[in-house]
């Protein structure tokens, strides 16, 4: 890749315009491989005031102070370019990434923060991560600052464990927020911002505590839900209720469950069924996620199954278009809001969340299919993470069967 040229013009040349005045702007053009980029200068001159050999302000009162501005403007681009071929050590940069970083930084170099502010912007994460992921960004700042990515190091790191220490904050909340940190790092050493022998947290170790049990809603509870009365209820109330019971008999995650679509779901021989790309990580995995619908929890003596049953609902109660959403007006913090509400009026004793949802598909379908099968409905790329749900199953075999009373 070659370097990046810069040189000036004047709009005129450009567009063929000029402004009521006769002035117009003096650009500063940024070529490469055959794509131009333009940055304004600030100077307004007529055309006949520039002279396009020694793109110099020409018979201008202010020419001398005008072509010091311009060449410091010039030397401003170049200097970052400089920078950024540095911070790459040694390799050059595409317009591309010169054009976003410049307008991003306006002209300064670029920081581990920034570039995590620049990060959180790409498409491929959810509005839901982005804002958790932002608010890892915000204590980071509090406790270190905005620092350069050669002051990113072990210390830095300890000082932000610290930090998250004295906010009191649980061992597996300050986890997660290392772990927001560590994918920035990650993305800056695949950017080559930072070697890989410079990840901080190569050599930092730190307690990760214990995750608390999942919580989990019976089947019996789950129906509860299901019939209950919801006059009382508003309407966001039974939408957080539908979408909820949703993901109790999908497994599907909040983001795939708002996501769905009448175009998702197939009608064949044997009921409904349900395909879609998993919204997930969808620009790097793309993996689709298939559920037979009909299957999902078909009890004896019931005229379908329970996850048919709730998909129906949801056609019928919020119609939408082929290529519409029937939940395209609910987020998750929202949901999470609403269905404490509901479960409150149920009369269920448990702290309802949307993973509540899932981990209740997740541990009541453990005990009924292989674990190979549980991992491809529930979309894990782990067998790990679907053992848990396994392991979740056990636990409530055995508390029934410690409830025995054994008689002869």
């Amino acid at each position: 890749m070659k370097a990046i040229l810069f040189s000036l013009m004047h709009s005129y040349k450009r567009k063929k315009k000029v402004r009521k005045d006769g002035t117009g702007p003096i650009w500063v053009c940024a070529y490469q491989g055959g794509k131009h980029k333009y940055y304004p200068s600030g100077i307004f001159i007529r055309p006949n005031q520039w002279n396009a050999k020694h793109s110099i302000v020409v018979d201008h009162p202010n020419a001398t102070a005008y072509n010091l501005r311009l060449s410091e403007k010039m030397a401003e681009l170049r200097n970052y370019q400089v920078e950024l071929i540095n911070e790459k050590y040694g390799h050059h940069v595409s317009l591309q990434e010169f054009d976003e970083k410049y307008r991003r930084t306006g002209g300064q170099k670029l920081t581990f923060c920034g570039f995590y502010e620049m990060m959180l912007e790409r498409k491929d994460i959810v509005a839901s991560t982005r804002q958790t992921q932002r608010n890892t960004l915000n204590h980071f700042q509090l406790s270190v600052g905005d620092i350069s990515f050669s002051s990113l190091n072990y210390d830095t790191v300890e000082q932000f464990h610290q930090y998250l220490l004295g906010e009191e904050k649980e061992l597996t909340t300050i986890d997660k927020y290392h772990r927001h940190v560590k994918t920035y790092v990650n993305l800056a050493i695949n950017k080559g911002y930072l070697k890989p022998g410079q990840n901080p947290y190569d050599s930092f170790k730190y307690d990760r505590g214990s995750a608390k049990p999942k919580d989990f809603l019976r089947l019996e509870e789950i129906e509860k839900l299901e019939t209950m009365d919801t006059s009382g209820l508003t309407n966001m109330q039974i939408k957080a209720r539908d979408i909820f019971l949703l993901m109790c008999y999908t497994g599907l995650r909040f983001s795939d469950a708002a996501a769905m679509q009448p175009r998702h779901i197939t009608k064949t021989k044997k009921g409904l069924h349900y395909s879609a790309l998993m919204m997930k990580n969808r620009r790097r995995k793309k993996k689709e996620i298939s559920l037979p619908l009909y299957a999902f929890f078909h009890f004896n003596g019931e005229e379908e199954s329970r996850a048919q049953r709730i998909v129906k609902r949801c056609i019928k109660k919020y119609r939408a278009k082929p290529n519409q959403a029937f939940f395209r007006t609910l987020n998750n913090a929202k949901v999470n809001e609403e269905i404490k509400v509901v479960a409150e009026v149920a009369g269920l004793n448990k702290h309802l969340t949307c993973h509540v949802g899932r981990h209740s598909f997740g541990t009541n379908m453990a005990v009924k299919i292989p674990v190979t099968m549980l991992q491809v409905y529930m979309g894990h790329s782990k067998i790990e993470t679907t053992m848990q749900y396994v392991h979740m199953s056990r636990k409530i075999q055995d508390d029934v069967m410690e409830q025995i009373r054994w008689e002869k």
